[in-house]
């Protein structure tokens, strides 16, 4: 099997009052935010470039959102980080032989996407990118 790699996909925060954490970050991390009416989100990009592509351009989304965005199956939780694989077929094959619960995968316009938990309970999204499909 071949080694499975993630790489930072993206944060994502809930809030009661995602502007105003917006803000807060703004203010004390010099995060610049851009309000997103279609995710109803304030979201800051970092790019970079990967290292085996020097010509693909990618992003890490940091994103915040009002809490009623917060997927069902994490109740409780604040936050979501957001893995990047390359094939999302061989790491679900990979988590689920090492026992590990897996939800989806799920086709959206930015991808594939599934979830599992850490052994804290804390949310894990797992993303295969189709940029460049």
């Amino acid at each position: 099997m071949s080694k499975i790699l993630a790489h930072l996909g993206g944060v994502f925060l809930y809030s009661e009052n995602p502007k105003a954490l917006a803000e807060w970050y703004t203010k004390h991390l010099g995060m610049e935010y851009i309000y997103t009416a279609e995710n109803k989100a304030y979201v800051a990009t970092f790019n970079y470039h990967e290292l085996e592509d020097k010509d693909t351009k990618r992003y890490v989304v940091w994103s915040i959102s009002h809490t009623d965005k917060r997927p069902a199956f994490r109740e409780g939780k604040l936050f979501t980080i957001n893995y990047r694989v390359h094939d999302m077929e061989a790491t679900l094959a990979h988590l689920r032989s090492l026992g590990i619960e897996t939800k989806g995968p799920e086709t959206h316009e930015q991808g594939i996407f599934a979830w599992i938990s850490d052994p804290d309970g804390n949310a894990i999204e797992i993303w295969e990118d189709n940029a460049n499909e």
